[in-house]
């Protein structure tokens, strides 16, 4: 008789902000910080934390609404997700050197084994995965 076993459930935290604002930022990059720590991932803290700040200040800037968060653990790393209710999918274009906004997301695309962008009914949702 083969026994059946269950795979270890991912470790997850979720988060609904109800409007994204400068001032959450900090707490957000805490908050990703220790459940990094946690699951001992801190070695992909500081790309989570610059990932999840770009993507919350797009939200912020652009989306003009509030977002869901999620931060979930895979076999090899992790996944960061931002929902919002906007349609618009963000634009990523290499910078040149003289534009003064625009880097975040080419930069995490260099730096995330992924970046996606998902259209939504009724939004959308940016993750990427380290």
């Amino acid at each position: 008789m083969s026994a059946i076993t269950a795979a270890p459930a991912a470790r997850q935290y979720y988060m609904v902000l109800s409007e994204v604002c400068p001032e959450v930022l900090g707490p957000v990059r805490e908050v990703v910080r220790v459940y990094l720590g946690l699951w001992c991932k801190s070695e992909l803290s500081f790309v989570a934390e610059l990932g999840v700040t770009e993507l919350l200040t797009n939200v912020h800037k652009h989306a003009h609404s509030g977002c869901e968060v999620l931060v979930r653990e895979t076999a090899d790393g992790i996944t960061v997700e931002v929902t919002d209710f906007d349609d618009t999918l963000p634009v990523m274009k290499e910078p040149t050197q003289d534009e003064e906004s625009g880097r975040g997301l080419f930069l995490l695309s260099m730096l995330a084994e992924d970046l996606i962008f998902e259209p939504l009914l009724g939004g959308k949702r940016v993750w990427f995965q380290l």
